[in-house]
């Protein structure tokens, strides 16, 4: 009986692990189970009032797994046409592409001041005050030659001619090196008496002396209207602007320059050193009519630096392109001539100082004029990196790394010339026989603005499209899905295992 017992009890061992085995395993499999509910729970929450589409379908209970994959591939689909789309939004972002557009195509000109007139005569010098000149610097009789051959050099000397100074080669000047020629060019220049007369202003009579003063330019010393009051005349047409005679005053002249006779003019804004030359010849009446387009970078370029832009702003001293001349304002004009002046320095180690304003640079004197001759072929025009495929050049120009500014006013002139024969009329007088009238030819003008094609704007906008587009989503739905995946998503599985660790 006894044995029985243990037999019995044996038997039953076995039975009890198993069961207690179960047991375990059903508590793991409950656990599981409990845990998985409580993750569908959690993800159910959140897809059911998420704005993604495709993700409550993707994850709902009843969809069968073709479904669910079919559904998985749609938004594989989606997320990769969403990501090529913005990676090509970023790309067209970074490129900085410009627009430039019309602003304005009917501008008032009285916005604007009246353009700077710059009037020179070919023959720089009045050769009457010779004598006056030769005695206040004490000019010996031997030194008379030389000095009269300077000063006729000096007679039609501009950037472009230094060839002028050829017939000084081998000559004794360090006898004159003591002179300032600058000083000197500066008396003998013409006075506005001595070749303006009748001059009017916004069809009122003026005194000429009132309205032009002297100023320097790479042509030499000359008169300017404008320059610094800054008149403004929102008139149009013949006769409105500026009118004046020009007295040529032959017989004053250099006898030893045989160049042709007659007046240069420069039409420039008030800020700009120097423009083109426009030749006024004798006896005509020449009318010139200005229109004028203004041209500028709006805000949205002002960020990007200038070798983007290809322009610069005034206050962008730090610039590899903001080069100017001392004291001026930056503008392409003023860039060229603090160019000009570096170029004259590295050939000749000087710089005239008649053509540009007051600066540190060291002045040329008499026994430097040869060496601005034998450079003549170096200085005669501006080369552009990179043209050397299209434009050919026996010799190298003058390098001058220089932009636009970012405000910049561009004067469009337009000249008409009529001769005035004096000869045919008994009482007319040769010497006063040239007119000059200086207008606007419309009231208004263009005004030009280039901006940024894609700003960091239209990049939200566009990229705020496409996500609507493949995921019918928006900001609000990228903070929730990152609410839930940084927040949520960790809290949940952080209190499972403060549950499992109390277990």
């Amino acid at each position: 009986m006894y044995a029985s017992k243990v037999g019995k009890i044996k038997s039953r061992l076995p039975v009890v692990a198993w069961r207690e085995c179960q047991d375990v395993t059903e508590g793991s499999k409950g656990r599981k189970a409990e845990a998985s509910t409580a993750w569908m729970q959690l993800l159910e929450g959140y897809i059911s009032r998420s704005h993604i589409h495709g993700l409550y379908v993707l994850f709902l209970p009843t969809m069968r797994r073709r479904m669910r994959v079919l559904w998985s591939l749609a938004l594989i689909c989606a997320c990769s046409v969403l990501i090529y789309v913005s990676y090509l939004l970023a790309k067209r972002y970074h490129n900085k592409h410009f627009q430039t557009t019309i602003a304005n195509s009917h501008a008032p000109m009285h916005q604007i001041a009246f353009p700077v007139v710059i009037i020179c005569n070919k023959n720089r010098l009045n050769w009457s005050r010779l004598a006056e000149v030769r005695s206040r610097y004490n000019i010996t009789p031997s030194q008379e030659p030389l000095f009269e051959r300077i000063l006729t050099a000096y007679d039609g000397l501009s950037f472009h001619q230094f060839k002028v100074f050829e017939s000084l080669e081998n000559q004794p000047l360090q006898a004159l090196n003591h002179l300032n020629f600058t000083q000197i060019v500066s008396e003998m220049s013409w006075r506005c008496d001595e070749i303006l007369s009748d001059c009017s202003w916004s069809t009122a009579a003026r005194n000429c002396c009132h309205l032009f003063r002297p100023r320097r330019l790479p042509l030499g010393y000359c008169l300017a209207f404008n320059e610094l009051e800054q008149r403004r005349n929102g008139a149009s047409g013949i006769g409105t602007g500026l009118l004046l005679r020009l007295l040529l005053n032959a017989d004053q002249h250099a006898p030893g320059n045989l160049e042709s006779k007659g007046f240069i003019l420069n039409i420039v804004e008030s800020s700009v050193w120097f423009g083109y030359p426009i030749e006024v010849m004798p006896h005509t009446r020449t009318n010139v009519a200005i229109t004028a387009v203004y041209h500028y970078f709006d805000e949205s370029t002002l960020s990007l630096p200038s070798s983007r832009r290809l322009c610069v702003m005034d206050y962008e001293q730090g610039s590899e392109h903001f080069h100017t001349l001392m004291g001026q304002k930056y503008m392409l004009e003023n860039c060229q001539a603090e160019c000009q002046q570096r170029y004259l320095l590295r050939y000749c180690n000087c710089t005239l100082d008649l053509f540009y304003p007051p600066s540190n640079y060291t002045a040329c004197q008499a026994i430097d004029l040869p060496c601005l001759a034998a450079h003549q072929h170096l200085l005669q025009n501006f080369e552009q990196s990179g043209e050397h495929p299209y434009v050919h050049r026996e010799d190298a120009g003058l390098m001058c790394d220089c932009l636009h500014n970012c405000k910049s006013l561009t004067l469009v002139t337009e000249l008409r010339k009529s001769v005035l024969q004096p000869w045919l009329q008994p009482n007319a007088s040769l010497t006063n026989g040239m007119w000059l009238n200086v207008f606007f030819k419309k009231p208004s003008m263009l005004i030009y603005k280039t901006k940024l094609i894609y700003t960091w704007v239209d990049l939200l906008v566009s990229f705020g499209g496409i996500c609507q587009l493949c995921l019918g989503c928006s900001m609000i739905s990228l903070l929730e899905f990152l609410f839930f995946g940084l927040l949520k998503v960790p809290r949940f599985y952080w209190q499972r295992m403060r549950q499992i660790k109390n277990k």
